[in-house]
């Protein structure tokens, strides 16, 4: 591969493109930033890793400093050497990929953003512009359990969407969807997941900041009876000492931040007119 390097004058036209930051399409934890003199990945572990690289109009080119143990349990340092090969969308902003590196292929796509709201906008289709607010709080819940609804106003009538499907009509079946797609990978995750699924899923609302609270509560409504909730094997009595046949739904409105990322959004809790999960 022939790349056109020419140091004393930094960057090439192609390189020049691809600086700044991308999210993987297929996975939102996943991000790519360029930068002239790097480039720093940040992974769905919420690691990270950096390194140098170059490019041409069609190929992307790094090394990544890796490790394994061999078959007498020694470490062997070596070189994951990343061949990148490319093609960037009419308005640069969207990358399609296919990589190969010392494990195999793999074929992957990009979307190029300077917030993660403005990615969300662009992967479903829903315009929104998130409301700011002083009184917003970072999220503590685990993102993996949190599936996102957007809303957004259109030739003045508010639409929405799930993650999963293309309107708020299927509620009941897009959390049950969601909730068998989530793969914890974590160990203190893979422990407890079934054990408190149900009290760790949440409802994650970006919602246009002209729409008002009450229209959210309006569309996010239904009541389905936990008839064998797996939490009230473990916690079959709530506060009053009753047994319960259903548990409270957590949606949280979410707030603009500079900084936002799946990990790292501030939101305040609303309150539903049907306070109940779906099973």
């Amino acid at each position: 591969m022939t790349f056109i390097l020419v140091s004393s004058c930094g960057q090439n036209s192609s390189e020049k493109k691809l600086n700044g930051k991308w999210y993987e399409i297929e996975n939102e934890y996943s991000t790519w930033h360029f930068y002239p003199d790097s480039i720093v990945f940040k992974l769905a572990g919420n690691t990270e890793e950096k390194t140098e690289w170059r490019a041409n109009k069609s190929k992307i080119e790094l090394e990544l400093p890796t490790f394994y143990w061999d078959s007498l349990g020694k470490i062997v340092d070596t070189i994951n050497r990343v061949q990148i090969n490319y093609q960037l969308s009419n308005k640069k902003d969207s990358l399609f990929g296919t990589l190969k590196n010392n494990y195999g292929v793999h074929k992957f796509s990009l979307l190029k953003t300077k917030k993660y709201s403005e990615y969300l906008n662009r992967k479903f289709g829903i315009e929104f512009t998130l409301p700011k607010s002083n009184s917003a709080e970072l999220i503590n819940v685990d993102p993996i359990y949190g599936m996102k609804i957007f809303m957004g106003i259109t030739k003045n009538e508010v639409i929405g969407k799930t993650e999963i499907s293309e309107n708020l009509n299927n509620l009941e079946f897009d959390i049950k969807k969601f909730k068998d797609s989530i793969k914890p990978y974590e160990q203190h995750q893979i422990d407890t997941h079934e054990m408190f699924l149900d009290r760790r899923f949440h409802i994650r609302v970006f919602a246009d900041k002209n729409i008002p609270d009450s229209i959210i509560t309006n569309h996010i409504k239904a009541t389905i009876t936990l008839k064998n909730s797996k939490l009230d094997k473990h916690y079959p009595e709530n506060l009053r000492g009753r047994k319960r046949d259903t548990l409270p739904i957590r949606v949280y409105r979410i707030f603009e931040n500079e900084n936002a990322n799946p990990r790292n959004l501030k939101v305040i809790k609303i309150k539903t007119i049907a306070n109940n999960v779906y099973n």
